[in-house]
């Protein structure tokens, strides 16, 4: 497909001021809550022990429902073909303007063969490489759906391409994807900065950039931007909850020693904890910004743990995580300690440090993070039918196991996928990029591997997907990494409204 020239890469950054901006809604968050897992942000959902066995034999291909997922039919019109010219509205103030797409643009462009053709482009090399596995993990369940159930009889190809979370590798790889690859839609691309690159190339190109792996509020706005939506929680929202919680443990003039990405996913924590009236009562007293190419964040550390502030705030992901924990155990410090979600992969994060990890939770420190899915490997849902029937599509499909990283969040991601897909089908006029993106801002389905279970989108009315999350504490328990509730689940289904800047 050939591209209009204009907007590039230097057309993606964005004024980090927007992402304080207020969405509008019911309550006075920064935005709504959006989700998943896993991951590079990420992520997502994941692993725990490789001494964990699994608890019983995984059910037959049988009893394996579409993903576990079940999909009800979004709240769109199914009774009147969408057209595919013209400004059409999809949903509640979303609007697809066609006639600026290319003059060779099509709806069923990737779909008019015996394929649907998916492209990603995600760290598989780099300090973020353990955010690769959710693509794979992602082309296992499509393997699988292919054998067993495919989409009106076409199979499900997923193009993987490395950017090592380097946004002008993003870039070269969506334009040369949409340029060879016979590309449908994107779909999970992995983090913040990359998504904000290519976001302007797949809206002047009208291609779908579906489920974007970041909880950066930006992706809530189908008003202007109606080709793409995130996935994750809002890390605004995230933000919002940690700040509750310290209120309701320290009171007014809680003290907090932070760590931030320094990018516009990191600084998304720092401008909420900065901004938002949740956040208000606590005092930051030390903090410190570290590049998201470093090898190690030691000094960053250093300074934080010197502060003894009552807090600590990991607002990074992926291997620094892990270095976080190291740093913590290995001194007398012994703050609450919040951790961003995009880490609760407990295989290829807490494994290597689970020691460390179990001392923290033993002496009043542990991990807290805001979860939104069962996390594959957790002996807490070993058991849980779900997680067993994605053990049984990684090891079938792929020969792995949730103890092996981040695989499970790419099933996860798959099952959503499929819902939208699934709903498109079955829209009068077929599976075409105006009906995938109809299903996309309509959604209403169900998930058994979320906490929250429900999938719900409405246009600019409700433009978040994930927007339910539960507090837990990762511990040691029995040999074994799990996580343990701290409370109730907050569920905000319905609240966030849509992203204005």
């Amino acid at each position: 497909m050939s591209k209009r020239k204009g907007m590039r890469f230097a057309a993606a950054v964005l004024s980090l001021s927007l992402v304080a901006a207020a969405c509008g809604g019911d309550d006075d968050e920064d935005s709504g809550d959006d989700s998943t897992e896993e991951p590079a942000e990420e992520p997502a959902e994941e692993p725990a022990d490789d001494s964990e066995e699994p608890a019983e034999e995984p059910a037959d291909d049988s009893d394996m429902d579409e993903g576990d997922g079940d999909m009800d039919e979004g709240d769109g019109d199914m009774g009147e073909e969408l057209p595919t010219e013209g400004e059409v509205e999809v949903a509640a103030g979303t609007t697809l303007n066609l006639p600026e797409c290319p003059d060779d643009w099509s709806a069923t462009q990737g779909v008019d063969g015996d394929e649907i053709r998916l492209g990603m482009t995600l760290p598989q090399s780099g300090p973020l490489a353990a955010f690769g596995q959710i693509g794979e993990g992602m082309q296992m369940y499509f393997d699988y759906l292919n054998e067993n159930d495919p989409i009106e009889g076409k199979n499900l190809e997923l193009v993987l391409k490395d950017d090592a979370y380097e946004a002008g590798r993003a870039v070269a790889n969506v334009e040369e994807m949409i340029d060879t690859e016979d590309i449908f839609a994107f779909v999970h691309s992995i983090g913040t900065p990359v998504n904000l690159a290519i976001r302007p190339i797949t809206d002047e190109n009208c291609v779908p950039q579906l489920f974007n792996s970041t909880g950066f509020p930006l992706w809530g706005d189908p008003a202007n931007f109606p080709w793409t939506i995130g996935n994750i929680l809002n890390y605004a929202t995230e933000t919002d909850i940690w700040c509750t919680a310290i209120m309701d443990e320290f009171g007014e003039g809680a003290t907090v020693a932070a760590l931030y990405m320094n990018n516009d996913f990191g600084t998304t924590y720092k401008n909420t904890m900065d901004n938002s009236e949740a956040c208000a009562g606590i005092e930051v007293v030390e903090e410190a910004l570290h590049d998201p190419a470093a090898d190690t964040i030691q000094n960053e550390m250093t300074t934080l743990i010197s502060s003894g502030a009552d807090v600590f705030i990991a607002g990074t992901t992926a291997a620094y995580c892990p270095q976080t924990v190291g740093a913590v155990a290995g001194s007398d410090w012994r703050p609450r300690y919040f951790m961003s979600y995009t880490c609760n992969n407990l295989s290829s994060f807490f494994t290597p440090v689970q020691d460390a990890a179990g001392l923290l939770a033993e002496e009043g420190a542990g991990v807290r993070m805001t979860n939104s899915n069962k996390v594959c490997g957790d002996p807490t849902y070993a058991d849980d039918p779900a997680i067993q029937n994605t053990e049984q599509v990684l090891d079938e499909y792929g020969g792995v196991s949730c103890a092996d990283g981040s695989y499970s969040t790419g099933v996860l991601y798959g099952q959503l996928v499929e819902n939208v897909l699934r709903d498109a089908a079955s829209r009068p006029g077929g599976l075409n990029r105006v009906n995938l993106m109809a299903a996309v801002w309509n959604g209403d389905y169900t998930n058994d591997l979320l906490l929250g279970g429900t999938l719900q989108t409405d246009g600019v009315n409700d433009a978040y997907w994930t927007e339910a999350a539960q507090v837990q504490e990762v511990q040691v328990v029995d040999g074994s990494l799990t996580f343990v509730a701290q409370g109730d689940l907050i569920d905000t289904e319905g609240q966030g409204g849509s992203y204005q800047g």
